[in-house]
């Protein structure tokens, strides 16, 4: 204790012989890449092969539930979570990873002597993926820290305070708006799952559905769905091929986490945790997530979905079927992306705002939105609505067709349902104040100028 004591007070070698520093990477076009590629990284490193996504999305509604072999996600089901929850943590320090990765791109990549195209590209994906993790926090724990320039040397190292909510949009909203202007619609080969300028419109309208500015959400996503946007999206006519392999990068996926199997150790393996425990997929599947009945049970008999979403263990219990990978026998080795935004997502999202701002008409343009979906999966269409049950069944809609994608918690959050919804389904810890998570307790510690605590939690 008393060698740890001593060596603690050196101080910090802030220029060691073997270190590049920042002033001497930040030089060339292969380095301006590279750092781009790193601030990627946490789209995927979002918990082990993204599961967060699902944990935080998913097994805190309806949806779906954990093994209960382990309690931090166990807790999480039950709303008996606290500040030390490892997952919230571990989500918190992810994303703020990825802010400060942007972050340098942003700052240092505009002074290289480069290509001005390219530089302006790969800054505009900077800003991209900045919006991205921040939108995520935002929505997660509300008031942030608001970290937008480089750490250019220790001496500017400071403990930042929680910015307001507003504030925190108003700068996803701005990067969004700078990506779009400079990110292009497509890319191929190699690059094809970069973000794009699509992209930026799909996650911009979004925010503005979370922010219940419900004519920019139309407006926004009515863009990204006209043809002559040049994006060339649409919704493939078999569910099949919406999450079959080889469509990876195909006309409904808009941003994806990205995994590709092979001896590189870049293949996934959430497969393995959908499925069935000590199933065969992947190795051998961990049943750490499994859809509950009540889901299974709200597709109609002859949803089409539903043979391609779900799969029957050899224990008669339903398991999400989604992201299959019949070459993947061992763990990591799965080839299937996660989507993150994939265009489904932003009919339905235009379905929304346009039901919002517009008294529902039979054959209107919310109705044709919602009924493409619907039209796919082999169900009656909708007509004769008013517009509180055309809200609803839009909302279940959503709940159906991206079940098992980390949006069930946040669509009810946003729609004010998520007490009452869970609440009337068993889950009897759910309080008001569990609209958002509280900030890990490992970070106030370390900076008290996080507190207080958000509302409901210990301080």
């Amino acid at each position: 204790m008393l060698l740890v004591a001593v060596t603690g007070c050196r101080k910090l070698d802030e220029n060691p012989a073997n270190f590049i520093s920042p002033e001497n990477f930040y030089r060339t076009r292969s380095d301006a890449i590279a750092a781009v590629t790193a601030a990627y990284a946490p789209v995927r490193n979002n918990g082990f092969v993204t599961r967060n996504y699902a944990i935080l999305g998913e097994i805190t509604t309806d949806n779906m539930f954990p093994l209960p072999n382990n309690n931090d996600r166990v807790q999480l089901d039950n709303y008996v979570h606290t500040p030390t929850n490892g997952i919230l943590r571990e989500t918190w320090t992810n994303f703020y990873q990825g802010i400060a990765y942007a972050n340098n791109v942003i700052d240092r990549v505009p002074a290289i002597n480069m290509d001005e195209n390219l530089r302006a590209r790969l800054v505009g994906e900077a800003q991209f993926l900045r919006a991205f993790y921040y939108f995520h926090l935002v929505r997660l724990f509300g008031d942030l820290p608001l970290v937008t320039k480089a750490l250019k040397s220790l001496a500017e190292l400071d403990y930042p305070k929680r910015s307001p909510k507003a504030d925190v949009y108003q700068v996803i909203i701005d990067d969004l708006k700078a990506a779009e202007n400079v990110l292009p619609p497509t890319y191929s080969g190699a690059d094809r799952g970069r973000a794009t300028k699509g992209a930026a419109s799909a996650f911009l309208a979004s925010v503005y559905l979370t922010l219940k500015q419900y004519q920019l959400a139309a407006d926004k996503a009515a863009e990204v769905m006209a043809p002559a946007s040049g994006f060339g999206y649409g919704l493939w006519d078999d569910y099949a091929d919406v999450f079959d392999i080889k469509n990876e990068f195909g006309k409904e996926a808009i941003f994806d986490a990205q995994f590709v199997s092979g001896p590189a150790g870049q293949g996934g393996n959430l497969i393995a945790f959908f499925a069935q425990e000590n199933n065969s997929v992947g190795g051998r599947g961990f049943g750490s997530f499994q859809p509950t009945q009540e889901l299974y049970d709200a597709f109609q008999v002859n949803d089409k979905r539903k043979a391609i979403f779900f799969t029957k263990g050899t224990d008669n219990k339903y398991y999400c079927n989604k992201w299959i990978d019949a070459d993947a026998k061992t763990e990591n080795q799965s080839d299937n992306n996660y989507p993150l935004m994939r265009y489904a997502t932003v009919v339905l999202t235009f379905a929304e705002a346009y039901n919002e701002v517009h008294t529902p008409v039979d054959d209107n343009d919310a109705y044709k939105a919602i009924n493409s979906i619907r039209q796919r999966a082999g169900l009656p269409l909708f007509a004769g609505l008013t517009q509180d049950q055309l809200r609803d069944s839009i909302l279940n809609e959503r709940r159906l067709e991206l079940c098992f994608e980390g949006e069930r918690w946040f669509d009810l959050v946003r729609t004010g349902l998520l007490e009452s919804t869970l609440k009337a389904k068993g889950t009897a810890n759910i309080k008001p104040y569990h609209i958002l998570f509280p900030v890990p307790q490992f970070e106030i510690d370390l900076n008290q100028n996080l507190k207080p605590q958000n509302t409901g939690y210990p301080d």
